[in-house]
């Protein structure tokens, strides 16, 4: 490369031109930075024709553009002599199939023109399309449409793949020469005033997310626990690795350097097991965990007599509180020997007799321990069924309960207090617009310490509108390891920490794999996310059926499958209807169900097709029968 790095010239490709006067002035603007192909779907003869259109075509030809005619915007794949190469840039200004077209009709046209895009379109590159006021069917519109009278250029480009990542005003004015010619170049214009412009990216593939992999890995029953590398504790994609530039993993190391600024920190390292066996379950229900939040585990059939194994087979991956009696319920009959099952770890609590041991048992020390929990739970934007805990650990002696509750919880306040600065410095003076914005949304964290029994306390955060519960404190009296020592327990999660800091309003975002979620923390540093993805649609699908006279609906299991096989792409659920039959005793549910992605590319068609598969697991898992 000589003395430098050449930057690459941008490839832009702009189809459906009317006069080509946007085109030309784009030429110019960019005096040489851009390499121009503009194209038009008439025929050379027509726009020959038009002396304005042709004058612009000649001054394009004469600045080293290249002009096409004949182009069809849907079908850019069959057009030899564009798809031998690709585009950094796709441009559509006001796309209409013409006269009086319905929405219907140039929706049609925004899917199969988005499809095309996708076949030359470079892997970082984008689309723009510019619509007339109240077209997108956006939040952006003002005013906005109903949503099935709009063209609803969200969901048709989601089909391709492609999510919007940003919605600015198209203004003619900032366009010198540019002139709107209206349907195949007539002297009409479109009506412009309050057009937006729309930029569109690659998505992902939809897939399960990184978080639901990782549990259907570690419940896979064809895996060993003697496998190391099923229950080695290392699940965490690194979030809490050394050096890690993982929000979380930054917020963790904040949060001890702060720590330390109060006590002495004793850091306990995480070799405590993922995968724990039922001989502790009643360790985990001193720490508001049930048995209907946990992650059961069902390694193998081999302790179940044979007449049973096929039963065993088919719902092995339906561990339901009521398949778990069923099992258990066979294997005591044929055997005996208990049968022992397992289930990922809901807590780090859950070792509590451990981590006693492994600490200095000194008033004077905070022991600290982190690592990835799994628990059960309903579907919601701030609830996450994976997510990372930092449990802290300080002792106390029978007079000095008060005076030592009020060190820990002065120490986790002032922790937060100042994460809560960094954030803010990185707002101010970053010179991001968008960001100084954000200041003024993300309020000063405050925390609060409830007292909800007589030795337990929630710690909850208000970071904007709503309180969110972070954590809990827990007293544990002198003598359950120490007969002069008793123990303040803390379990804070790090998860809704960075959520609540940051402005991050999905847990879905922080297993994102996509680069524009990384790319913000590389430098190891904490400030408020920018979303790539603008106003995803959603998808709305219910589900009716028949509940078993003589069963319990289990909600938190029907939510877990529900996230299961739609790759967490479900982001509601709500009851909404209710029925009891006095004659057979059975209850009728009818459940709504909304279907959305924060990060990816989610179709009409792949949210279907999702719910189709989710009614036949229902049935499949539950006592229930489809209506």
């Amino acid at each position: 490369m000589g003395q430098g790095t050449v930057k690459k010239t941008l490839t832009i490709l702009l189809v459906g031109e009317g006069n080509f006067s946007f085109s030309s002035f784009l030429c110019d603007a960019s005096q040489g930075k851009y390499h121009i192909v503009a194209t038009c779907y008439d025929t050379e003869d027509t726009i020959s024709k038009q002396s304005a259109a042709w004058g612009n075509v000649q001054h394009l030809r004469s600045k080293g553009a290249v002009v096409h005619f004949g182009v069809d915007a849907t079908r850019l794949k069959d057009c030899t002599f564009l798809s031998n190469q690709i585009y950094d840039r796709i441009i559509f200004n006001f796309p209409h199939c013409g006269r009086k077209a319905g929405v219907k009709k140039n929706r049609d046209l925004l899917s199969n023109f988005f499809s095309s895009c996708a076949d030359v379109l470079t892997q970082k590159g984008d689309i723009h399309v510019a619509l007339c006021q109240g077209q997108g069917g956006t939040p952006a519109d003002r005013p906005r449409r109903e949503w099935h009278n709009s063209w609803q250029v969200v969901a048709m480009a989601a089909k391709a793949g492609l999510i919007l990542s940003a919605v600015v005003p198209f203004d003619p004015v900032q366009y010198y020469g540019y002139h709107s010619t209206g349907y195949r170049s007539q002297d009409k214009s479109f009506h412009v005033d309050g057009s937006l412009n729309h930029v569109f990216t690659r998505s992902l593939p939809l897939e399960n997310m990184a978080a639901l992999r990782m549990i259907d890995r570690l419940t896979d029953p064809s895996r060993s626990l003697q496998d190391p590398e099923y229950n080695d504790g290392k699940t965490d994609r690194g979030f809490l690795g050394k050096d890690s530039c993982h929000p979380i993993g930054v917020l963790y190391e904040e949060l001890v350097v702060s720590f330390e600024n109060k006590l002495q920190v004793n850091i306990v390292e995480d070799t405590f097991p993922v995968i724990c066996d039922t001989d502790s379950l009643a360790s985990v229900t001193q720490h508001s965990v049930t048995h209907t939040n946990l992650y059961y585990v069902m390694t193998d059939n081999s302790n179940i007599p044979g007449e049973n194994s096929d039963f065993i087979h088919e719902e092995q991956t339906c561990a339901t509180q009521q398949n778990l009696e069923k099992w258990s319920h066979s294997a005591h009959e044929s055997s005996d020997q208990p049968t022992t099952f397992y289930y990922l770890r809901p807590s780090l609590a859950c070792f509590i007799d451990d981590i006693i041991q492994k600490s200095s048992s000194t008033p004077s020390s905070l022991t600290v321990l982190s690592g990835p929990v799994f628990r059960k739970c309903l579907i919601s934007s701030w609830t996450m069924p994976v997510y990372h805990e930092i449990l802290l650990l300080l002792g106390y002696q029978s007079d000095t309960l008060t005076a030592q509750f009020q060190l820990l919880t002065d120490t986790i306040e002032d922790a937060v207090d100042s994460v809560s600065a960094l954030v803010s410095s990185s707002i101010t003076g970053s010179g991001n617009d968008e960001l100084e914005n954000t200041k003024t949304h993300l309020k000063k964290s405050t925390l609060t310490f409830h007292q909800k029994s007589g030795v337990d306390y929630v710690i909850t955060v208000s970071p904007a509108d709503c309180d969110q519960i972070i954590g809990t404190i827990k007293v544990l009296p002198p003598g359950h390891q120490c007969n002069n020592l008793g123990f303040l327990l803390a379990t804070l999660n790090l998860d809704l920490m960075v959520m609540c800091l940051l402005g991050i309003e999905d847990w879905r975002l922080l297993w994102s794999t996509d680069e524009r979620f990384t790319q913000q923390y590389t430098q190891r540093s904490l400030k408020p996310f920018q979303s790539f993805s603008l106003h995803p649609p959603y998808y709305i699908h219910d589900v009716s059926f028949w509940v078993e006279g003589d069963s319990v609906f289990d909600d938190i299991e029907f939510h877990t499958i529900a996230r299961r096989l739609s790759k967490g792409t479900i982001v509601n659920i709500q009851l909404q209807d209710k029925y009891e039959n006095v004659k057979t005793g059975q209850t009728g549910l009818c459940y709504r169900m909304t279907y959305q992605s924060c990060d990816l590319a989610l179709s009409y068609e792949s949210a279907l097709a999702m719910q189709l598969l989710l009614r036949g697991e229902l049935q499949r898992c539950l006592r229930i029968t489809l209506r």
